[in-house]
């Protein structure tokens, strides 16, 4: 059966200025295709992912008359899927493209084709076949002309996602052919500073569409990111004389990066507080988002928990901090149950303006140990993560995660406390932020002082000033942890490393012991929510 589909015009930026069109795809042999999914008489077998809905529609097709749209989404995971299982065969190799398309929401998107498998234990495996990045309105292409089905595979799913954000998309051409099967689709189309119409070029179209809007409210954000040339947040008339200047051959760089002033924070003496437990334990009625990943640990795949604040921008860069269970729990402890639930506590603090918007691991030490996550952190956890959610890392290699350091935090309560300084010890050059809670670092049963000559040692190898690292901890006088904690810290105190303020511009330690606390996260919690707004302000 030869199928051949003509392509019509597919996407249309605002105000009708740029026409995304795609070339014809190429006509199959009659046994070099196992499915070609048209959306035009029904949804092919695609079925909702997790929350989501999906339904066939007339509206914006890449090509033919429909389209499968999916909306409803919770989480970056929901999408929509098809069963390979009387499909494709485990061990053999094929070719798959699907087109992708989201209207509104945020800046950029980025679309995985990703595939769910059982393999030979039993265990659900999640392998990215591929994955694009797209812009508001405009058809991305996620093809991989050569993926092997993994042998013994089994309950074969293949779906749609996007690496991070909720926002409704639509799909249309799904295609699984012959292994080598090159599948024609839409180009990537590329943001360019400047470039307010996305045509590939600047020049007098773009004038006239920022002087359109200035002022008022463009269509869509990626509009206006490229019409804000001097990047300052507005488009203004700075940024109008800036396209006459270049237009005119006068300049022929984008001017310097304004950066709007930024107060310095205002520390206030740190001490313990206890909120409102009704509140801030509760939902908040404008809640960021609880996301399960599951990477690639040294003993197999491992999962985390990621918390994204309310209004999760992919465009904007967020802090981060990696946040360690105790002993006997794992990485649900923090997000799942009653004595923390610590993504409404973050949810009501970012809404109260007593934290910004950041981003929240949970993972795991259970397949390394406490004290030896720090390698599982450094060279398997951070790249996952920082690869695919959007941090101050402007790249996942060593050197974009250094320069980084400054952005990122590492804590832990109990154990999780015992893989903080560990993290400390190794760490340091890409982590400047600590917060160990009710723990010190139990390793050889060494003493207080020997700890602390080992810490001190890692800061001197290092080569780091007493305002490039950071530490901040806590525990209660009742607390277990308590007096194995305090000498060490007591230790630290004394050292000509450590100055100890709670205001970091002028120090970079500082140690809370609360009256009458005990070992338990229904404390710890109060610890987080005193200390963690202290953190990210120091910059070099």
């Amino acid at each position: 059966m030869n199928r051949t589909r003509n392509r019509q015009a597919a996407a249309l930026l605002a105000c009708g200025i740029l026409l995304q069109t795609a070339a014809a795809l190429p006509v199959y042999a009659a046994d070099s295709y196992i499915f070609n999914d048209g959306f035009d008489s029904g949804d092919c077998g695609w079925e909702s992912r997790g929350g989501a809905t999906v339904k066939t529609t007339s509206d914006n097709p890449y090509s033919g008359t429909g389209a499968l749209a999916v909306t409803g989404r919770s989480d970056s995971w929901n999408g929509a899927q098809k069963s390979l299982e009387s499909v494709c065969t485990p061990g053999e190799s094929y070719s798959f493209s699907v087109c992708a398309r989201y209207e509104s929401g945020p800046q950029s998107v980025i679309f995985m084709l990703s595939l769910s498998y059982k393999d030979a234990s039993g265990t659900t495996v999640y392998d990215h076949l591929a994955q694009e990045e797209t812009m508001a309105g405009f058809y991305v292409q996620l093809a991989n002309d050569s993926y092997q089905v993994p042998a013994g595979a089994t309950d074969l799913t293949l779906y749609v996602e996007t690496k991070s954000g909720s926002t409704s998309f639509t799909i249309d051409e799904a295609v699984c052919a012959e292994k080598g099967t090159k599948i024609d689709g839409p180009k990537p189309v590329k943001f360019t500073l400047g470039d307010v119409n996305c045509d590939g070029t600047v020049n007098a179209s773009d004038l006239a569409l920022a002087k359109q809007y200035t002022g008022k409210d463009f269509p869509n954000k990626t509009m206006l990111r490229a019409a804000d040339v001097d990047q300052s947040g507005k488009v203004d008339a700075d940024d109008l004389h800036w396209y006459q200047k270049f237009l005119t051959v006068q300049l022929t760089e984008y001017p310097e990066p304004v950066k709007p002033a930024v107060e310095p924070y205002e520390y206030k003496p740190l001490s313990y507080h206890s909120f409102d437990e009704r509140v801030y334990l509760s939902r908040s009625s404008h809640p960021g988002q609880v996301i399960e990943e599951h990477y690639q640990g040294p003993k197999g795949t491992n999962t985390c928990y990621v918390y994204l604040p309310p209004d999760y921008d992919e465009s904007k860069k967020y802090n981060i901090f990696y946040l360690m269970h105790g002993g006997g729990e794992d990485e649900r402890t923090l997000f799942h149950q009653d004595d923390t639930m610590m993504q409404n506590i973050f949810d009501h603090m970012i809404e109260n303006g007593e934290l910004e918007p950041l981003i929240v691991v949970t993972p795991t030490w259970n397949q390394t140990g406490a004290d030896q996550f720090y390698s599982e952190l450094r060279d398997r956890l951070i790249p996952y993560i920082e690869d695919k959610y959007s941090t101050y890392a402007e790249s996942t290699s060593k050197e974009d995660i250094q320069a980084s350091r400054y952005h990122r935090a590492y804590g832990g309560f109990s154990m999780g406390s015992v893989s903080t300084w560990g993290v400390f010890l190794n760490d340091l050059d890409i982590i400047a932020y600590y917060m160990p809670l009710s723990g010190e670092y139990k390793v050889n049963n060494l003493s207080s002082q020997a700890q602390a000559q080992m810490i001190t040692g890692a800061i001197d190898k290092a080569g780091l000033q007493k305002n490039e690292y950071f530490i901040m901890g806590a525990t209660g006088s009742n607390d277990m942890a308590q007096p194995q904690m305090t000498p060490l810290m007591n230790e630290l105190r004394k050292d000509n490393h450590f100055i100890e303020t709670s205001d970091l511009s002028q120090g970079n330690f500082f140690y809370m012991v609360v009256d009458g606390k005990e070992h338990w996260w229904g404390h710890v919690r109060h610890y987080i929510y005193d200390i963690l707004p202290y953190f990210f302000h120091e910059e070099h």
